[in-house]
């Protein structure tokens, strides 16, 4: 049997590892005992995030088999197949779209043009309309609403009319799925197909309700931006009600959660990219019932997804999540970054929004010179002697200067570098220029675009004081700043 090849495909820039959820690590070794332990060889499946996607060496006679093994791991949201896994012969299985909201429920590689809708009254009256491709997938769907509803409650309006080449029978199995989960759990709403896809909206009867709902529209594949289910403005939709704020470099988690595990899942999101003395954890345990606790499991892994693409896109921003869903927004430091965040947001279905910094005037850059000039002064860089090699204890301080120089866009920035009258001149010159061509490196890794930045030396032509006692001369020994407008 040839090996199952199983990769992690982040989909974003090289190095952003923070993207996949830490709990969801195991999902690769999972994934291979799975496929393989149904006899399925010359298959790779790519994970982003909790989204699989199944790419086939040649073609599979059963796509619902390898399906199945990879949706029973705890964790997978869905699965879809590449183009090359399905024949004419192949055993349905739905696709997605990972993440996109743009998947497609039809079996690879052919058209799904069915639109059965079933539309549920808040009086408890059932609505069956659209169309089917077959007299058995009628009766299917007809079957299942009175079976959950009662015959006197159920009005068909459905038509069948076969298309050409259309292979519909497995979304319309997984749609005859989800009606059996409406019964008791749907207040009011409505779930189809359109556009070869499945969704499903409305209003449930309580949160162990939605909780539910939720699960079955994600285990029938349908992609989470199609999934608009909500509880009624007296509900309390589930214990988790986090809120994330970030400023100044540091992180707020504060609200609820149901289990000891989301509340470490939300804190070592926010320690894998910032340190921990910089993340504070006011968050407090709800009990809740196992359902509402899975249900909320996915909730706190997406927010792990937002927390940490935080830092490295925003100067600041809040995130969460509540009975309206999740939440993101913020200050963006670049183009590149926003566009960065929004896809990350776009992963776990928000749209998140953002705004640029404002940019500086003249009386901003003179203001943000002397808080930099400032703040350096009392707390100077410190290098090893006669080299241009920060002393340790150094990050803290460079941290603090980047989120001043992060405030307003627009901004140049000068790094001016100084030395004292001892040596000699010309290696001054040079250890002074090598000094602040260092700071500006250290600035542009903490978010600085390279292209606000600029280093001079100016070696012992620019004293500050006399050079007449030791401690003059460490006043000399500096790093000061230049701010201008652009």
């Amino acid at each position: 049997m040839a090996a199952v090849v199983v990769t992690l495909a982040v989909g974003f820039a090289a190095g952003a590892a923070w993207a996949i959820p830490v709990i969801q690590r195991d999902l690769v070794g999972k994934a291979a005992d799975r496929i393989a332990a149904v006899g399925v060889s010359g298959v790779s499946v790519s994970f982003s995030g909790q989204d699989a996607t199944v790419t086939c060496t040649a073609a599979l006679k059963d796509l619902a088999a390898v399906k199945t093994a990879v949706l029973d791991i705890k964790g997978v949201r869905s699965v879809g197949f590449s183009s090359g896994c399905a024949t004419a012969t192949s055993t349905p299985a739905e696709s997605t779209t990972p993440g996109t909201g743009t998947g497609s429920n039809s079996v690879p590689g052919s058209a799904t043009t069915v639109t059965p809708v079933v539309k549920l009254a808040a009086d408890g009256k059932v609505t069956i309309s659209g169309r089917v491709d077959t007299a058995a997938q009628s009766d299917a769907l007809v079957a299942a609403a009175i079976t959950s509803f009662g015959s006197t409650n159920v009005t068909v309006t459905l038509t069948t009319s076969a298309q050409a080449g259309n292979q519909s029978d497995a979304i319309v199995d997984q749609f005859v799925s989800l009606i059996v989960v409406f019964a008791g759990r749907l207040k009011s709403g409505d779930a189809g197909v359109a556009g070869g896809k499945l969704y499903i909206k409305g209003i449930a009867n309580d949160s162990t309700s939605l909780s539910a709902l939720t699960i079955a529209a994600k285990n029938a594949g349908i992609a989470k931006a199609d999934i608009a289910l909500t509880l009624e403005a007296t509900e309390v939709i589930s214990a988790t009600n986090i809120t994330v704020v970030f400023a100044d470099n540091k992180m707020t988690i504060t609200g609820t959660v149901g289990t000891r595990e989301q509340k470490l899942a939300l804190f070592h999101a926010a320690d894998d990219v910032l340190s921990v003395s910089d993340v504070s954890d006011s968050v407090t345990l709800v009990d809740k019932p196992t359902a509402e606790a899975d249900a909320d499991q996915m909730v706190v892994e997406d927010l792990g997804v937002l927390i940490r693409a935080i830092p490295a896109n925003l100067l600041s921003g809040e995130v969460g999540y509540d009975r309206t869903g999740l939440r993101a927004a913020g200050v963006y430091l670049t183009e590149a970054s926003k566009s960065t965040f929004e896809a990350v947001a776009k992963g776990v279905g928000v749209t998140p929004t953002l705004t640029a910094r404002p940019d500086a005037g003249q009386s901003e850059a003179a203001s943000m010179q002397q808080q930099l000039n400032d703040y350096v002064a009392a707390n100077p860089f410190l290098f090893t002697s006669n080299t241009p090699d920060l002393l340790s204890g150094s990050e803290t301080l460079l941290d603090r200067v980047a989120e001043i120089a992060k405030e307003f866009k627009g901004t140049f920035i000068e790094v001016h570098g100084h030395t004292d009258n001892e040596g000699d001149a010309i290696r001054n010159l040079n250890l002074s220029q090598a000094r602040a061509d260092v700071i500006v490196y250290e600035l542009v890794k903490r978010g600085i675009p390279s292209e606000q930045l600029f280093a001079r030396g100016y070696g012992e032509t620019r004293p500050k004081v006399p050079n007449d006692t030791a401690a003059n001369r460490a006043i000399n020994r500096r790093v000061e700043f230049v701010i201008t407008a652009g």
